[in-house]
């Protein structure tokens, strides 16, 4: 059955109703706030403290195979994210991190002496597992220096956070790697 109106059920009519009265509110409030000023920033509460910016790490502490493995060096096969020649990509690369005054370690798993030692400022470290040498390290840390730990892996990240380490991405790290 059709109404005067020309719609076929009073629900319909109802919808249109409101939604046409909701923006005629709309409207005359948008109206109102231009006519009072237009928009204004918003004021902090009485006694607000501004935010402290958060210190810059001090010390680095980088999750070697994870960052080679998270794709930044662009080696797909798994087998080869093992190898010195990566180690040494990672390594070179790490040289060239923006920040001079900082302690650079690059972590990777495994219980021997590395063939090609950090040269320069990053110091490398074999640990069997890497991911518990990062958290002791953190542990460690946490008083004298606010540091940041260089992982894809989340749960090593959620610990390390947990811990009060920074957490950085691989793709960032490298960024700032190569300026």
């Amino acid at each position: 059955m059709t109404t005067r109106s020309g719609w076929k059920t009073p629900l319909a009519r109802g919808a249109l109703e409101a939604g046409a009265l909701m923006a005629a509110f709309l409207v005359c409030g948008l109206g109102w706030a231009e006519l009072q000023g237009g928009a204004r920033p918003v004021q902090p509460y009485p006694g607000a403290v501004a935010p402290q910016q958060q210190p810059q790490p001090r010390v680095w502490l980088v999750d070697g195979y994870n960052v080679i493995c998270a794709g930044v060096l662009g080696v797909k096969d798994r087998q080869r994210w093992w190898s010195e020649s990566n180690r040494s990509q990672l390594l070179d690369l790490a040289e060239r991190f923006d920040e001079s005054d900082v302690e650079l370690w690059v972590v990777f798993d495994g219980d021997h002496s590395p063939e090609t030692p950090g040269s320069g400022r990053v110091r490398v470290v074999f640990a069997a597992p890497a991911d518990d040498w990062l958290l002791a390290e953190v542990r460690a840390r946490a008083d004298e220096a606010q540091v940041a730990v260089v992982t894809a892996d989340r749960p090593l990240a959620d610990r390390a956070r947990h811990r009060g380490a920074k957490v950085v991405a691989p793709r960032d790290f490298v960024s700032r790697c190569l300026g």
